[in-house]
């Protein structure tokens, strides 16, 4: 009994250690091709870009160390964009090879099912979703600020301090206030159209409402507009209904002391100086997860439309898991000898990620029109893709 027991362990040591041998070995086939892969898509992004772009540096006499640190601080963006078709390729190129050299098929014969021949590679594909995750949140948007301002200050020579009038402006103060201007002269410091408004919690507890305001005496002059404030019990009531002003007023017992038309109104307490408002609004390419979940935030309380904002948002967490869901896709077709080949498996890769890119930017522009929730319009191209490659790798043989 103790011999059939040590047999046992032995046997299962050795299998434990042949997998290891065999996962390295396919690991180290698939980092291989995925290095060699992003490194090529990352030459071809540069070129086209540079062959596209390069009037436009001559006509702006741009010099080489500004192209050179405009790309620099391009490339993590590029990186993370070509990251997914990269996967696929590495996947189809490693895995096609050992079909076509029939080293799949020993695994098979030696008892190894596909499940567990593929399992490291979509290990480290998950492993990947979580670290773009993480680098998109950190390292990306602000390489992407710098490429911007680069582009905007050097190359093209300052074309930031010509354009005084900025458009729809979204701050939040220190005290819970938000504001929002239509337009903003940074010059005259003039906005027009504005909203400010506090919350306590979730609660609205005050509005401004006014056509114009303009910073003098350090505070701020509000000019032909209303000033509105909220009980308790009305707060929560305006917030969530949005209220019109003839009807909130029809709820309130003494209507003047909660609103009231100004014609000028100066008011030195809210805490916010012309040089916040100044700054450029940050593109959802600029901003952490966490960073335009506060920009929609803000907007949604303010009463402003959300949804091209929440389906960027939903699609930062969405994109980076196209680096699992398509290798989980393209793994079934790499495992079948009569698709091997680097030429083959570099067609499919871009034929896949082509249909894959139409798809998710379909999906995009039918959450900002809200013809889908931000969510779904997010996540539904990878869901598809999911369900397909599920049901390629059940039919897999084995």
């Amino acid at each position: 009994m103790n011999i059939s027991k040590r047999v046992l362990a032995v046997d299962s040591g050795l299998w434990t250690n042949n997998m290891r041998i065999l996962d390295r070995y396919l690991l180290r086939q698939f980092f291989f091709a995925l290095l060699f892969s992003l490194i090529a898509f990352w030459i071809i992004f540069l070129v086209v870009d540079l062959v596209e772009h390069l009037d436009k540096f001559i006509d702006k006499q741009a010099t080489f160390l500004s192209v050179l640190k405009y790309y620099f601080y391009y490339t993590p963006y590029i990186l993370v964009l070509s990251l997914p078709v990269a996967m696929l390729l590495a996947c189809l190129f490693s895995l096609g090879q050992l079909a076509k050299h029939n080293e799949l098929t020993a695994m098979k014969s030696a008892g190894i099912s596909l499940y567990r021949i593929l399992l490291p590679i979509l290990v480290l594909s998950f492993l990947t979703s979580l670290f773009v995750i993480g680098f998109g949140e950190t390292i990306v948007p602000l390489t992407y600020q710098k490429m911007v301002e680069v582009k905007t200050v050097e190359i093209e020579k300052g074309r930031r301090e010509r354009n005084i009038i900025l458009n729809n402006i979204f701050v939040q103060g220190e005290d819970g206030r938000i504001f929002h201007l239509a337009t903003y002269d940074t010059r005259e410091k003039i906005g027009t159209d504005v909203l400010v408004q506090r919350f306590e919690g979730s609660r609205l507890k005050e509005e401004i409402r006014a056509k114009k305001v303009r910073w003098e005496n350090n505070g701020w002059l509000f000019v032909d507009g209303v000033e509105r404030t909220f009980s308790d019990s009305l707060a929560e009531l305006g917030h969530s209904e949005n209220l019109s002003k003839g009807k909130l007023n029809s709820l309130l017992p003494n209507p003047a002391e909660e609103y009231q038309a100004f014609d000028r109104l100066f008011r030195l307490d809210l805490r916010i100086k012309p040089e916040a408002l100044a700054q450029r609004q940050k593109k959802p390419d600029e901003m952490g997860y966490f960073e335009l979940a506060n920009y929609v935030k803000i907007k949604k309380r303010s009463g402003q439309v959300v949804a091209k904002e929440t389906t960027d948002l939903h699609l930062k967490i969405a994109f980076p898991f196209v680096n699992f869901i398509i290798v989980l896709f393209g793994a079934p077709l790499a495992a079948n000898p009569k698709r091997s080949g680097l030429a083959l498996g570099f067609a499919i890769s871009l034929f896949i990620s082509f249909v894959y890119y139409t798809l998710i930017r379909m999906g995009q522009s039918f959450g900002y029109s809200e013809k889908l929730p931000p969510l779904l319009a997010a996540w539904v191209t990878n869901i598809l893709f999911a369900i397909l490659g599920t049901i390629l790798l059940v039919k897999a043989k084995k």
